[in-house]
C-alpha cells in the first residue's frame, strides 16, 4: 500500500472535471454530503438524548445524503458520456439490450379427462 503524498493533492481539484474546469454538480454533491454528514451526526445525539420526532430528522437527512451522492455519481456517469460522444474515450461501451425470449411450454392434454 503506497503512502499519501501530500505535494501532490489540491483540494481545489476536488471538483474539476479530467478536463480541469470546476463541476458544479461535483460541488453541489461534496456540499450536500458535507452537511447531511454534519446533520446526521446531529441526528444521531437528538435520538441518544430522546428528542422527539429525531427519526423523521435522520430519515430526511438520509435524503439529503442520497441527493449529494447521486450528484456525484453523475458528474462521472456524465463526464463518460461527454467523451464517448466527442470520441475522445473510444473505451466507453454502450450496453446492447437483447430481449430474452422465454420458449412457450404447451401442457400436456390427456384426452380421457375431457371426454
Amino acid at each position: 500500500m503506497s503512502m499519501f503524498d501530500k505535494s501532490k493533492f489540491k483540494f481545489s481539484e476536488t471538483f474539476n472535471n479530467k478536463d480541469g474546469k470546476t463541476s458544479g454538480s461535483g460541488f453541489s454533491g461534496v456540499i450536500l454530503c458535507l452537511i447531511g454528514g454534519a446533520g446526521f451526526i446531529c441526528g444521531t445525539f437528538g435520538y441518544f438524548f430522546g428528542i422527539e420526532e429525531t427519526m423523521l430528522y435522520l430519515g430526511e437527512v438520509l435524503k439529503l445524503i442520497a441527493a449529494g451522492t447521486i450528484l456525484l455519481g453523475v458528474r462521472k456517469v456524465g463526464g463518460q458520456i461527454v467523451e464517448a460522444k466527442n470520441g475522445k474515450n473510444p473505451e466507453v461501451i454502450k450496453p446492447e439490450i437483447t430481449p430474452v425470449v422465454k420458449p412457450v411450454v404447451k401442457p400436456e392434454v390427456n384426452n380421457e379427462e375431457l371426454g
